[in-house]
């Protein structure tokens, strides 16, 4: 009995279509995975022992015990520290790091960051943190330059009118 004791009134139930054993669904599209981000966190309560070497970005919330070796950068936060070696292109330290640094591009020293172990790199920005060892400055990287352009290379849309030099 249905609701205000009508009848009750059953929908059909329709199958899909098959084709054989095979069964295709109406996709216009298969959605996009998203991108892989190159980005590594290192939690806090984490322990990791070992070399960190690639590309991307590490971020180091725990602890790290060993070298880290990357093209990218790497960020060793306020609850982070390292024991090790750093080479990266960028660093920003705002925990403590004992070991050497080189940082090819940058290196950020944050007012509540530590490093016991010499520093090299092209950029330093100490915000009132400490450092215990020396400080080497390096030549910036090289940029790639971008190619001499010629005035008769340029092209120009059909509306575009050069005007004459006085």
């Amino acid at each position: 009995m249905g609701l205000f004791g009508g009848p009750t009134k059953q929908e059909p139930i329709s199958s899909a279509p098959f084709e054989g054993d095979t069964y295709e669904e109406p996709f216009d599209s298969l959605p996009t995975l998203p991108k892989a981000h190159s980005n590594t966190i290192v939690a806090k309560g984490v322990t990791f022992a070992g070399i960190i070497r690639g590309e991307g970005a590490v971020q180091i919330e725990g602890r790290v015990e060993g070298e880290i070796d990357l093209k990218g950068s790497v960020t060793v936060t306020t609850t982070g520290t390292v024991q090790g070696p750093i080479t990266a292109d960028t660093v920003r330290i705002a925990g403590e790091v004992q070991g050497s640094i080189t940082a090819r591009e940058h290196l950020c020293l944050e007012r509540t960051g530590g490093v016991h172990g010499d520093i090299s790199t092209a950029s330093l920005v100490v915000e009132n943190g400490h450092l215990d060892g020396s400080s080497t400055m390096l030549t910036p990287p090289e940029r790639p330059q971008e190619p001499d352009l010629d005035v008769s290379d340029l092209q120009f849309g059909e509306n575009y009118q050069v005007e004459d030099e006085i």
